[in-house]
């Protein structure tokens, strides 16, 4: 992939100003003249924090398509035009990131959980599935008490392996709301298992 480069030229913030209103406008040529300027940076940003040429390819994607749907976002107030994207681009690549290490982790457990029923497990005595059924038992009871949108936050995370960003862009909220939902759902959990 052959990106442009920013290199030598000065950001001028009232220009990337200008195209970011346009693409939230849905101005085709504010988007391709932002992408020409700006792609080789966002590609670097996130190529040194994934280390994986196809991941942050993928990731640029994701990051210039979350901007021509949501450029109407920026306001001059929080920052530099360039800044905003290259958070933009760190965040996406920090989500892809830690996604990876979930599946890495669920992939890990899923092996380990057949290779013991493969091997075959040695028979579980009666007070010890008795404590396993009621340790299920009290995680069944806490999930159903975090409320409805925790629930839901949680269920992508852990279920369906979904970064907080795809979350955030598949309920439409901002992404601060959907982290601090899952964190107070997972605040939730712990406090209601361990008070158990």
């Amino acid at each position: 992939m052959n990106l442009p480069s920013t290199q030598g030229m000065p950001y001028d913030d009232v220009a990337d100003g200008k195209m970011l209103d346009g693409i939230a406008a849905g101005d085709r040529e504010s988007f391709g003249r932002l992408y020409e300027r700006y792609a080789g940076l966002l590609f670097t940003t996130i190529q040194k924090i994934l280390n994986d040429h196809s991941d942050t390819e993928e990731v640029l994607q994701e990051v210039m398509n979350s901007l021509w749907h949501k450029a109407h976002l920026y306001h001059e107030g929080r920052g530099r035009p360039v800044t905003w994207l290259a958070s933009t681009a760190r965040n996406r690549a920090i989500d892809r990131l830690r996604a990876k290490k979930r599946q890495a982790k669920l992939k890990e457990a899923y092996s380990s959980e057949a290779e013991m029923i493969v091997r075959g497990t040695m028979p579980v005595s009666g007070p010890e599935a008795a404590g396993r059924r009621d340790a299920c038992q009290r995680v069944r009871s806490a999930v159903l008490e975090l409320s409805e949108i925790q629930r839901e936050a949680i269920e992508k995370v852990y279920f369906e392996g979904l970064t907080q960003q795809e979350i955030a862009d598949q309920l439409g909220e901002p992404l601060g709301t959907v982290k601090a939902r899952i964190r107070r759902g997972l605040a939730k959990l712990r406090q209601t298992v361990d008070g158990a």
